[in-house]
């Protein structure tokens, strides 16, 4: 097989991979894997080209990452004592390993074969799938059964979406929404792919599966990355973004008993999230430089709330935070690593003056501001939606 035959097999391999991503990021975390399964071939195939001939550019945030997987190796490596499974804990990094190898592949496969009948499909399946789960998810809550898994719903007030844990929708939902957000202001620039009227009619769905997961940090995430879509150009639109937002938010506390609620009589569940941060800032104590281990902080909360005389200490889990959650897992180089990759992709993004960065700017924004209140950097769900776009960042 000649090196043109072998590249054109490896597109379609990478191509396959990006159709598996685009219909399992919000329907299946496992069907989602296969997509890192199918990209892996190549992506070894194009990173070895691209080193070889020196004709790829890499930016500060794909080194912040790559910087990142180096926090998590040396956090397991120091922490072998107190580890049940070291494997086990940097094989959980493999989601950022896959996408730094994979990048490679997907810009040539992007570059030299899709075409805008390719693009056209994954956009509708990512979509059209998405919204299928946010619709059976809200049919969920009214009927107490989810028509897309044949079960019953996770819960009985809260959507889920295809996912078993509401919360871990409402995050992933929020991301998409500033997407889906982003392709409705652009939405002459796709308009050769998707007409506006499915647009606005798949943006319908997906806000309201985003509302009903009653998801709080989510809803600030959304709300406060939208506007930001005109900042660069735009700064009467984007003070009317800000003013608009607080004006829905407003209106749905006024009018929705269950929105206050979700404010107000919510305290037990706010008394536990500071309950977490302040278990992550004495594990940190403990262990400044390497952390606990990546992915061990969670198994160790109980006993050092115990330890420490914190609130709640029957209650274990991750610190609802990302960057308390790797100040605590991986110390103060995983920490550093970790804010470093989210500034730089957020400077780059606002940089850049193309469309895929028109999207990411605010979709980081998004996910810094809701990754205060959720560990969404460590959710699969949520980090194949989040390293599927760096990917082709």
């Amino acid at each position: 097989m000649n090196s043109n035959s072998t590249e054109q097999t490896f597109y379609k391999i990478t191509y396959a991979s990006l159709i598996v991503l685009a219909i399992g990021v919000f329907s299946s975390v496992t069907f989602s894997a296969v997509s890192h399964i199918l990209l892996i071939p190549p992506a070894i195939y194009f990173s070895i080209q691209s080193f070889k001939n020196k004709n790829i550019k890499l930016s500060f945030s794909y080194w912040a990452l790559v910087a990142i997987v180096i926090s998590i190796f040396l956090s397991v490596i120091f922490n072998l004592s107190i580890l049940d499974n070291p494997l086990r804990n940097i094989f959980k990094g493999k989601y950022f390993v896959i996408t730094l190898i994979g990048i490679p592949a997907i810009r040539a496969t992007i570059e030299n074969y899709l075409d805008q009948k390719k693009i056209k499909l994954l956009l509708w399946l990512f979509l059209g799938t998405t919204t299928l789960a946010s619709l059976s998810g809200i049919i969920g809550i009214y009927t107490g059964f989810n028509p897309l898994k044949f079960k019953s719903a996770c819960h009985a007030t809260r959507s889920c979406g295809l996912y078993g844990m509401y919360m871990t929708y409402g995050y992933g939902i929020g991301l998409f929404m500033v997407l889906m957000t982003g392709l409705l202001i652009y939405r002459k620039k796709v308009s050769h792919l998707i007409s506006s009227k499915v647009l606005v009619l798949f943006w319908l769905v997906n806000l309201a599966g985003l509302f009903f997961s009653y998801a709080r940090g989510a809803w600030i995430g959304f709300l406060v990355a939208v506007p930001f879509y005109f900042y660069k150009k735009h700064k009467r639109l984007f003070l009317g973004g800000i003013t608009a937002g607080l004006l829905a938010l407003v209106i749905a506390f006024s009018a929705s008993q269950t929105v206050r609620d979700t404010f107000l009589k919510r305290q037990g569940s706010n008394d536990r999230r500071i309950a977490f941060y302040e278990t992550a800032l004495v594990a940190f104590k403990e262990r400044p430089v390497f952390g606990w281990g990546h992915k061990n902080f969670e198994k160790n909360v109980k006993k050092i709330k115990s330890k420490y005389r914190i609130a709640y200490r029957g209650l274990g889990g991750h610190a609802h935070n990302n960057l308390l959650e790797y100040l605590a897992s991986t110390g103060i180089i995983g920490f550093v690593c970790l804010l470093l990759f989210k500034l730089s992709w957020l400077r780059e993004s606002y940089k850049r003056d193309d469309f895929i960065a028109e999207l990411s700017f605010p979709f980081v924004l998004s996910f810094i501001v809701s990754g205060m209140f959720q560990y969404t950097f460590g959710d699969g769900e949520n980090l194949f939606l989040i390293m599927g776009l760096f990917s082709i960042f």
